[in-house]
Parts: C-alpha cells; structure tokens; sequence
C-alpha cells in the first residue's frame, strides 16, 4: 500500500469543492462509521449504498462523476471485485479510484481485487487518520487523471486534421503533393512517359470519426508505408492527398500492373498493421488504379493533370459514403468499451 499522506482537507476543498464519494457496503454500520470520518462539513459529500445494484444506478443518475468509490470486497450476490471488473469496463468510471474495504488480509483477495482494477485498501475496522488519509490520496489521483485527460484533449484539438486535407506523412518514400509537381517540373526532357495513377482506401472515414487524431496519423502512417513497399521496384512516387487517396507518378515506360499492385498492398497492410498503435482491430483496404490513360506528358501538362484530379468532384472513394461510416461504426464495441 502507499504511504499515509494526510493532507488538511479544507485547502483540497477550497481548490477542487465538496469531494463526492460513493460507498457501497451491505453492513449499515459501516456508513455511520464513514459518515463520522468523512463529515459534510469538511468538505465530503457521502452517497451510501447497500448493494451493487443501487450503486449502479446511482452511477447512471450522476450528473457528474464521483471524485473516490468506496467499496466493500465481500457482500451477497455481486461481491467487491465483480463489481469494480464492471466498472472498469465502463468509459464513465474507467479510472476513477476504487477503494477496497476489508476485513480480510488474505494475499490472494488482495490482489485479485488489484487485477480487477482497485486502487487501493482500508482494512476494518476502519481507523478514521487511515481513511481520510487514503480517501484524499484517491482524490488527488483523480484531480491528477482529470487533468490529464484534459490536457490530452487539448493536444488532441491542437493535432487534429481534417479528413479531406493533405498531410505529411512521416513514412520513407511518401512524398507531398509539392514534391510532386517539382518533380515533374524538373524533368528535362521536353516530352516523357508518365503513369498517374492513384491508391483509393476504404473505410478511412470512419477510422477517422473513431479515433483520436493522433492514433489516426499512425493509421495513415502505416498505410503509406504498405503503399511504399508495394510499389517497390516500379519507380512509383506517392502522396497523401487526403479523403483516404494517395495519388503517385511513375516517371517509366513499363506498364504497371494494378491488380498485382492491389494483391500486395492489402497482404502487407494486413500483415504489418499495429493495432496496439491505432486502436482499430482490423486494417482498412485498398486499390490502386490508373488516373488518366494518356501515356506521353510534358512538365506542364502533367502538373495541370495532377492538379485537376486534385480538385476533381468524383468521389475520392469506391465505396458509398453509407458504407463507409458503417464500416467503423461498431468500433467502440469490438473495442469493448461502453459508453455508460
């Protein structure tokens, strides 16, 4: 267990307001005892309960989250551990601190709770120095998380992107639509072959709406990367134009073979993807195709013809919008966390 850290509680409640502590034990003592320790006027704010159940409901009827749990390890039906292993499982109350209470001192209890996800222990009988001391560590921990979660919100804002704009990717051998053109400026010679070509995913919109930006990046990322050794050996340069569409040169008489190119840029995705980066259990798909059919370009014209499948107004993806939202759709369940 941590050390005591008794900290006066009305300079944490001249900061942070009344601490809000839901309890749950089947013994009504126990919450006279808490009620003595924990008093309304230094600054906590008790919710009693008998059963998990009522526990469970009071959680749904919050209107706010509770600052510390209070829970008792043994009680009929629904014991300590099963409950706190629910709670965990909940978006809401994923971190918020649990605190065990028990009479017990059994080793093995004890750290099947913590693999439940409690945060700490009070033993019984209940010393009112002990209990504040633990309560107050707990709500300095969730002032801590909350903060955190905070400024992870506000790196998430500062990192977003749109879904339709460009990025840069840092993955070898993804350029940028800039890079591009320069490259097709530079080339010498008046007249030269040139495929333009295109990588079409499916499914990126909703990756998009189901993760944060930071973890869509990585997802983009990954696929760049799959698209570059996919095309490996066909002098084919790439970039990320946005709308789940890569758009790439190659500056080569040969032919290229899409389907092949298709075949092995889904088999390396698939093999390569990092869930554990992402969040998205399942990689997306692609397909690459030919933009224009035209074979013999100058710097000019291919420029002009890049830019204008930019802005070209067809749909920058082969599957229909509805498709494509649904696809996600059910991620945070595959993911198994609800929103309660």
């Amino acid at each position: 267990m941590p050390a005591l850290c008794f900290l006066p509680v009305r300079e944490a409640v001249e900061k942070a307001g009344m601490m809000r502590i839901l309890a749950i034990d089947d013994d009504p003592m126990i919450f006279d005892i808490l009620a003595e320790c924990l008093p309304s006027d230094e600054g906590y704010s008790l919710d009693f309960h008998l059963n998990p159940q009522s526990a469970f409901e009071a959680l749904d009827n919050a209107s706010t989250p509770f600052d510390c749990i209070l829970l008792d390890i043994k009680m009929p039906g629904m014991n300590g551990i099963e409950m706190c292993q629910i709670l965990r499982k909940m978006k809401r109350h994923a971190t918020v601190p649990v605190l065990m209470i028990t009479g017990s001192a059994e080793l093995g209890l004890m750290a099947e709770a913590f693999n439940a996800g409690a945060t700490d222990f009070i033993t019984k009988p209940l010393a009112k120095l002990e209990l504040r001391a633990r309560v107050n560590s707990a709500g300095l921990l969730n002032q801590t998380l909350a903060q955190a979660g905070h400024a992870l919100t506000e790196l998430s804002q500062l990192t977003k992107i749109q879904f339709d704009e460009p990025v840069s990717l840092k993955a070898s051998g993804i350029s940028d639509v800039i890079a591009l053109e320069n490259l097709l400026l530079r080339v010498k010679a008046s007249r030269f072959s040139m495929t333009l070509l295109k990588l079409d995913i499916s499914g990126l919109r909703g990756i998009y709406r189901a993760v944060s930006p930071i973890a869509y990046r990585h997802c983009l990322e990954m696929i760049g990367s799959s698209a570059v050794r996919a095309t490996r050996g066909t002098n084919v340069e790439l970039a990320y134009v946005g709308s789940g569409r890569f758009f790439g040169i190659c500056l080569d008489r040969s032919r290229l073979r899409f389907d092949t190119l298709t075949e092995r840029f889904n088999e390396t995705l698939q093999s390569g993807w990092g869930n554990f980066k992402t969040g998205v259990p399942l990689a997306p798909t692609g397909r690459f195709s030919i933009v224009s059919a035209q074979r013999i370009w100058s710097g000019g014209s291919a420029c002009d013809a890049l830019r204008h499948a930019l802005t070209d107004a067809e749909s920058f993806t082969h599957l229909p919008l509805h498709h494509e939202n649904d696809l996600f759709s059910r991620l945070d369940t595959i993911l198994g966390i609800s929103e309660t």
